[in-house]
């Protein structure tokens, strides 16, 4: 077993998780020291000490000071290559060596795709905790948000007829959502303001787009 890093004197291992990639074998161990005190940050957050962010599509991240941060689109950009192997992966006899080749290569993209995600959401949440304290987002359900839209019918000569739902453009939507991968990023969030002693904020969205940046008062669109 090749180790990415030594297990630091005094640590006791608790469990280990063997996982199969597309690269590979890891094992995954689990530490303790009890002598190693687990405390939360408690910062009062001010207006000096705190930046609020919207997560969206068109920009992953939007602050409060006005800046962006643009989003890398990894699956979208990734998307014609798999579709060429996935096309190629048709055309194969399944289970032969051609079709398990390709299978791999398309395995090494997907596995591409998720960690390049990753390490974009850590080196950003590492950068938006440079600039603050305290961190405010929004405790979005990506579960509610990328649910199908609901079917429409109506009756037409004594038939049941399904009228258009948008669920077209709802599907490209949603596999946006999914790409951005905004329920992982808040767990990379919590995780970064703990390593660095800080403290993110999760507020309820509901009504949060019809309040005012400036004045903060509920100005319904």
């Amino acid at each position: 077993m090749v180790f990415h890093r030594p297990i630091p004197t005094g640590f006791k291992v608790k469990t280990g998780s063997v996982i199969s990639e597309a690269d590979g074998w890891y094992i995954s161990l689990t530490l303790e020291d009890k002598t190693v005190p687990v405390t939360l940050a408690e910062i009062q957050p001010t207006d000096e000490n705190t930046v609020g962010i919207d997560l969206g599509i068109t920009n992953y991240v939007a602050l409060s000071n006005g800046e962006r941060v643009e989003n890398p689109r990894f699956l979208r950009k990734s998307a014609p290559k798999l579709a060429r192997l996935q096309a190629k992966l048709a055309n194969r006899v399944k289970g032969s060596k051609p079709w398990k080749v390709i299978k791999d290569r398309i395995s090494r993209l997907h596995q591409f795709v998720a960690r390049a995600r990753l390490d974009f959401q850590f080196k950003t949440a590492h950068e938006l905790f440079g600039k603050c304290e305290v961190l405010a987002v929004e405790d979005l359900s990506v579960k509610n948000l990328t649910r199908r839209a609901k079917p429409k019918t109506d009756i037409e000569d004594g038939n049941l007829v399904y009228l258009p739902n948008g669920q077209s453009a709802k599907s490209g939507l949603n596999k946006s959502l999914l790409d951005a991968a905004h329920g992982q990023f808040a767990s990379v969030l919590k995780y970064v303001a703990w390593k660095l002693g800080k403290s993110v904020l999760f507020v309820d969205p509901k009504g949060t787009s019809q309040n005012c940046w400036n004045c903060l008062n509920k100005v319904p669109k």
